[in-house]
């Protein structure tokens, strides 16, 4: 067998430093260099070290790789921050600075006994920590919060939600109607439809330790007595909702908690309501997706998955619900909506 040709030595190369991109990545974040430098004016690199407390030569060092990743870019007046390198600055919408730091923090961890996940089909993250990964960010705050930013980073993926016809129509209707948005997080993806439709109503289910949060953001952003925060869980699903949202929660579980979930909300569903499922579908072609990377993401930390449009249909038809169609979105996500079965009449029976 010939020698492979050298850019396939130099292409694995680059991709077994991953791990490092990670790592210069999340230690940028962490020591807030974003936020001490500008898009528009350079800064040297010893005095940004003096600013942030650092090692001058190791952080030049830092920002020379970070250059070849286009975070960072060096001009006469030393270094600046490139609109890519902006998006880990604290607080900036959109900013991507918490996954940052949990990608090169609790899951890079985990991801270290993937190999381990792939042998036994056990979960990395519970082998690595002794729990399942909400059981331990619930007993640290301070990590729950990050994580709970860190969904919110990818926040683009909603930005076309508000113009779904589901959601448009549910704004539009001659009575308020009322969003139900299960585990909802901080409140991010509930308060875009309801800033979006001011007609619209809005309930929140989450956790405990999640729902003062979430009411902090929407309260923040305006939008008091317009929603109702509930604690709980996915056994308390409310009644009456006219449109239920399921945002990136089904990839945290197997199949069969899946349909227990499904089947909860299907049971509080009226006969008119719509359910939105938001997650990112594996192509059933086998071509290039985020979906393939989450996935391994979702075996190693919780024990859930991507999966295919198809995939999904079944697991819904099984709850009682049907799919009605699939929709794209940002960042490699897509919109599944669906609606209940029409039960039988006796007569059909």
């Amino acid at each position: 067998m010939p020698d492979p040709p050298g850019w396939c030595s130099e292409t694995l190369l680059r991709l077994l430093t991953g791990a490092w991109t990670t790592q210069a990545l999340a230690a940028f974040a962490e020591l807030r260099a974003p936020d001490a430098m500008d898009t528009a004016t350079g800064i040297a690199a010893d005095a940004l070290a003096r600013a942030l407390g650092a090692h001058p030569d190791s952080l030049a060092r830092l920002l020379r790789y970070l250059m070849t990743l286009n975070v960072v870019t060096e001009h006469p007046d030393g270094f600046r921050l490139t609109e890519l390198g902006a998006l880990l600055r604290a607080g900036r919408p959109g900013s991507l600075r918490p996954l940052a730091l949990m990608y090169g923090g609790v899951f890079y961890q985990s991801f270290a006994d993937l190999g381990r996940t792939v042998r036994t089909g056990e979960t990395a993250f519970d082998h690595r920590f002794g729990e399942n990964h909400f059981d331990h960010f619930a007993r640290r705050p301070a990590l729950g919060e990050l994580f709970d930013q860190s969904m919110a980073a990818s926040s683009r993926m909603f930005e076309p939600l508000a113009a779904h016809p589901v959601i448009t129509a549910a704004g539009r209707a001659p009575a308020p109607a009322t969003v139900v948005d299960i585990a909802g997080g901080n409140g991010e993806l509930l308060g875009r439809l309801l800033a979006a439709h001011p007609r619209l109503r809005g309930a929140l289910l989450e956790r405990p330790h999640v729902v003062e949060a979430a009411r902090r953001s929407l309260e923040a952003a305006g939008l008091g007595g317009r929603y109702d925060c509930l604690p709980g869980d996915f056994a308390d699903v409310p009644p009456g909702g006219d449109v239920y949202l399921l945002s990136r929660v089904l990839h945290d579980w197997d199949d069969d908690r899946c349909r227990e979930i499904l089947r909860g909300i299907a049971q509080a569903m009226a006969a008119s309501a719509d359910l939105l499922i938001v997650e990112r579908v594996l192509p059933g072609d086998g071509s290039a997706s985020l979906a393939a990377a989450w996935d391994l993401h979702m075996m190693c930390n919780v024990g859930g998955r991507e999966r295919r449009a198809d995939h999904y249909a079944r697991l819904l038809a099984e709850a009682g619900l049907a799919l009605v169609d699939v929709s794209p979105l940002p960042l490699d996500a897509s919109v599944l909506h669906a609606r209940k079965v029409p039960a039988l009449t006796a007569d059909a029976r």
